[in-house]
């Protein structure tokens, strides 16, 4: 089963044939096929009804695509955030005011939910929330309203590298990781690469700086390569986690079909927006002081210094074999066809 990008959705449901009905599209269509708009029809999902789905994180890159494509599924949503976005998604969408670090503020917010997806995290720690106040300690108080609520599975989001032996973002990431393996709850974890679409924070930043310097730098690890996936298959693959029995209790490393290096992808955008900047390598040596002296200058930073870190190896998958086509029957859309889309 593979997903036509131009019309459909494969969709698992026990005991029966495929389904098909028409991709939920986000922002401008993904390939030239796409063009084309059709109003998104809700589909029963693979347990027979619409599930009941708490997003914590709703608010984030990530959250408001899932939000959105959940919505064209026919789920019912309810949206945890600080803050509530004004005027999206109408009334379809139930908000719930709260912080993960917060354990007294979660109280209620999975009352009557089938499922969690967790897509909190955070890039940067600041003075009020460090790594281990959000990801660890913010899954835990999920974890606990989760059981209080009597949810079916946790559908949690961490990263491509989560280790022991990362630095404090991956760390952290890891440590969330097993406590919800430890918790006795049904899960789905994800483990995507850099995670690229409107509104992100990878390619928006590297556009920012190629309109604003005359140089492009590549920090550190020049020869490192990624494996960016575009946010149309991790939510599509989030969305499979949230209607697919079969899915239970895994793991998934995510990653799109490209091994790439840092100054291909940026030659790649440039392209995209029709600009010829020169890429310079600065030495590794140099590579973490530019990325905290451009926090401080206010300049847009495509990675951060515990990413940086892990570009001594590539951060890429182990093995070629690809869980979005092999597990999610996706094809993944490649790097060059999306950005020259969506940009």
């Amino acid at each position: 089963m593979r997903r036509l990008r131009s019309s459909c959705f494969v969709t698992y449901k026990p005991d029966a044939g495929p389904i098909t009905g028409p991709l939920f599209a986000w922002g401008p269509a993904l390939t030239r096929e796409r063009r084309t708009e059709q109003a998104p029809e809700p589909l029963l999902a693979g347990f027979g009804q619409p599930r009941r789905v708490l997003v914590a994180g709703a608010t984030g890159f990530m959250g408001q695509h899932l939000v959105r494509r959940l919505l064209g599924r026919g789920h019912q949503l309810r949206a945890l955030a600080r803050r509530p976005l004004r005027g999206s998604w109408g009334g379809d969408v139930e908000w719930w005011p709260a912080d993960v670090t917060n354990e007294g503020s979660l109280h209620g917010a999975a009352e009557g939910c089938d499922v969690i997806v967790d897509l909190v995290g955070i890039a940067w720690p600041d003075r009020d929330q460090g790594y281990q106040d959000v990801h660890v300690d913010g899954t835990d108080n999920l974890l606990l309203e989760a059981h209080r609520a009597g949810v079916d599975r946790l559908v949690f989001v961490s990263t491509l590298g989560a280790s022991t032996s990362g630095g404090p973002y991956f760390s952290t990431k890891y440590e969330a990781e097993r406590r919800i393996r430890d918790s006795g709850i049904d899960f789905v974890i994800f483990r995507p690469s850099i995670v690229y679409g409107p509104g992100d924070h990878f390619t928006t930043a590297i556009v920012d700086l190629l309109r604003r310097l005359p140089v492009f730098p590549i920090l550190g690890f020049v020869r490192s390569r990624l494996q960016p996936v575009a946010i149309e298959d991790i939510t599509d693959a989030l969305v499979q986690a949230v209607e697919r029995p079969d899915l239970s209790a895994r793991t998934f490393e995510i990653a799109g079909p490209e091994r790439l290096e840092l100054a291909k992808i940026v030659r790649i955008v440039a392209k995209a927006l029709g600009v010829r900047r020169p890429v310079v390598k600065l030495p590794r040596t140099m590579s973490t002081q530019a990325l905290w002296v451009a926090a401080r200058l206010g300049l847009p930073q495509p990675i951060t210094p515990d990413q940086l870190a892990m570009f001594k190896g590539a951060s890429v998958l182990k093995r070629r074999m690809n869980p979005l086509r092999s597990v999610f029957n996706l094809e993944p859309l490649p790097f060059r066809v999306a950005v020259r889309d969506y940009l």
